[in-house]
């Protein structure tokens, strides 16, 4: 082998390697604390745009656990902040978050409650249908929160 040629060699290995470290730098995931963060505020907008009062979070906690209790209403508030904690995680993930997905994580997240509410099934089916009427609402603050991002990656 020449020496040019090993020479342009070389050449095209260091480009490769700092034409890589830049990608790797500018493609690299947030920070975990960024990532949190971004998760936290998604929840609370999406928590804003859901938000009931208290009359009729104990009418809802009343219709699951057959009374309006301040263990039944904070349990309730429980789930509902669980469920959007997760819908907020999977959102910032990059995943899409649809009607079915967003079925998939009451579900998921019902279940992880169930033994910790000691209700009966009909309780548990009933938690996940109350959080299931949410979805319009969640789609709507999902849809509020992506314009921002969109408008944002047009200027950059």
């Amino acid at each position: 082998m020449s020496s040019k040629r090993s020479g342009n060699m070389v050449l095209a290995g260091v480009i490769g390697a700092i034409a890589g470290a830049i990608g790797g730098l500018l493609l690299a995931p947030k920070s975990g604390k960024e990532t949190r963060d971004e998760i936290l505020k998604l929840a609370q907008n999406i928590s804003k745009q859901i938000k009931t009062n208290a009359e009729d979070t104990e009418t809802r906690a009343k219709q699951v656990f057959g009374e309006a209790s301040k263990s039944a209403v904070d349990k309730y508030q429980q789930i509902r902040s669980t469920i959007i904690s997760k819908v907020a995680a999977v959102k910032t993930a990059g995943n899409d978050i649809d009607k079915t997905n967003y079925s998939k994580i009451v579900d998921q997240v019902i279940s992880e409650f169930k033994d910790d509410l000691a209700v009966t099934k009909l309780g548990a089916s009933r938690m996940a249908d109350q959080m299931k009427k949410d979805w319009e609402k969640v789609k709507k603050a999902l849809a509020t929160e992506e314009k921002p991002k969109k408008e944002t990656e047009k200027q950059v």
